[in-house]
């Protein structure tokens, strides 16, 4: 074995120092590091709210508007307040379109009751993995509000609604630690729903 100059041997001992303690930092930030509590899901999702509610008046069941999500949430709660359940039920993806009994017809009916006649406010929306969460209020001529939550899917260029799992944390967004709120100004969405009034008025 051929012996190590003295510059070689210096360097190696430098690089045998550095990695101890490049192990040892390493073993120090996995000590220090916190946690994941049991039970706390590790991911986040954002909840992106408007700073004002946007009302959503006078607006016309069209399915061009289903391209985005709130046209398509639109269309959905004009069709619920109607009491139209063979609209609504239009508005699921195919592959999972309920089918309609009459009792689950009239339990539909008796549940849009508190909807007719009242002001549809846009809330905002829930980031859900690949889904979006419309979040609408309807303020009803009694004065009560009812909160209401349309889960979406993207499918063939358009939204449609989709069923989700009622205790997820995305539905239940407000009692969640996962949630990251942000607020954001609601131009767009005025903007939107005057040119959709605007072409709607011309025909």
């Amino acid at each position: 074995m051929k012996h190590l100059s003295v510059r070689q041997s210096f360097a190696i001992r430098v690089l045998g120092l550095a990695l101890t303690l490049a192990g040892c930092a390493g073993l120090v930030s996995c000590a220090t590091a916190p946690e994941t509590p049991p039970g706390d899901l590790a991911f986040r999702f954002t909840v992106m709210l408007y700073k004002e509610p946007v009302e959503v008046a006078s607006w016309r069941i069209d399915p061009a508007q289903a391209a985005n999500p709130e046209g398509a949430a639109f269309n959905i709660i004009a069709a619920m307040q109607r009491g139209d359940v063979d609209q609504w039920q239009g508005d699921w993806e195919q592959s999972e379109r309920p089918k309609i009994t009459p009792e689950y017809r009239n339990a539909l009916l008796k549940k849009w009751e508190a909807l007719k006649g009242g002001r549809v406010m846009a809330l905002g929306r829930v980031v859900a993995d690949a889904d979006i969460i419309i979040e609408l209020s309807v303020r009803t001529p009694q004065q009560t509000e009812e909160k209401v939550h349309l889960p979406l899917k993207r499918a063939d260029g358009q939204w449609w609604l989709t069923a989700i799992d009622p205790k997820s944390d995305f539905l239940n967004w407000e009692t969640s630690n996962n949630k990251i709120v942000a607020y954001h100004d609601n131009f767009a969405l005025r903007s939107y729903l005057k040119s959709v009034n605007k072409s709607a008025s011309k025909l």
